[in-house]
C-alpha cells in the first residue's frame, strides 16, 4: 500500500516536530490529535499551545485532514517565529538600553577610580543609606503601580539594578524574572488577538 502522507507534510515546507496520536473507537470512528511544535523556541509560552483534535471516519479524515490542519499549522509556525524573534529583539534591546549602558559606564568609572586609589573602594558619600533606601522603596512602589496597569516593560525598565542594590539581589532577580515572563505572556496574547 502506498500513501502520500509524508509527501504532503514535506510539501508544507515548515520545519518542526509533529506529534500525531490516533485513537480508534471502532472501525468507523477516529480521533486524531496533531501537535506541531518548532524545532526550538526559547519562550516557555510555546508550551501552552494545545494540539488540534479531529474526529471523523477514516474516509473523512483521508479527505480532509490536511485541508483542516494546514492553516493552523502555518499560523503556529508563524507564532513560533515571532516568539523567537521577539526574544532575540528583547535581548538586543536590553543590551542597548540606557540603563545597561549606564551600568557599564558606572562600572567602568568605578574600576578606574579603584585603580586611581590603589584598589581601595571609596564609598559614595553623596547618598546616605536612608536616602538610598527611600529611593529604592519609591522605585519599587512605582514598579508595583506599573504592574497593576499591565505596563510590564515600563516596570522592567525602571527596576533598580542589582549593581546599585547588591543586598537586594534575590528580590530584584525574582522581580526581573516575573516581569520578563509577564512581557512574554502579554506579547503572546497580543499576537493571538491580532491573528484572530
Amino acid at each position: 500500500m502506498t500513501t502520500n502522507f509524508f509527501e504532503i507534510i514535506a510539501g508544507l515546507n515548515i520545519p518542526g516536530n509533529w506529534k500525531i496520536t490516533i485513537q480508534t473507537e471502532d472501525n468507523t470512528a477516529f480521533t486524531v490529535s496533531a501537535l506541531f511544535t518548532a524545532l526550538q523556541c526559547g519562550d516557555n509560552a510555546a508550551k501552552a499551545i494545545p494540539p488540534m483534535l479531529l474526529n471523523g471516519t477514516a474516509s473523512e479524515l483521508d479527505n480532509g485532514f490536511f485541508e483542516t490542519i494546514t492553516v493552523p499549522v502555518q499560523q503556529t509556525a508563524g507564532l513560533y517565529t515571532n516568539m523567537e524573534s521577539y526574544l532575540k529583539g528583547l535581548e538586543a534591546a536590553k543590551l542597548a538600553s540606557k540603563q545597561e549602558q549606564d551600568n557599564r559606564e558606572k562600572a567602568r568609572k568605578q574600576a578606574a577610580a579603584n585603580k586611581d586609589n590603589g584598589d581601595i573602594v571609596v564609598p559614595d558619600s553623596k547618598i546616605s543609606k536612608e536616602e538610598k533606601k527611600k529611593a529604592y522603596d519609591d522605585t519599587m512602589q512605582e514598579v508595583s503601580e506599573l504592574i497593576k496597569k499591565l505596563k510590564f516593560s515600563d516596570a522592567l525598565h525602571i527596576l533598580p539594578s542589582i549593581a546599585d542594590y547588591p543586598h537586594k539581589e534575590g528580590e530584584l532577580k525574582k522581580k526581573t524574572d516575573y516581569l520578563k515572563t509577564q512581557i512574554s505572556l502579554y506579547e503572546k496574547a497580543l499576537i493571538n488577538f491580532n491573528a484572530e
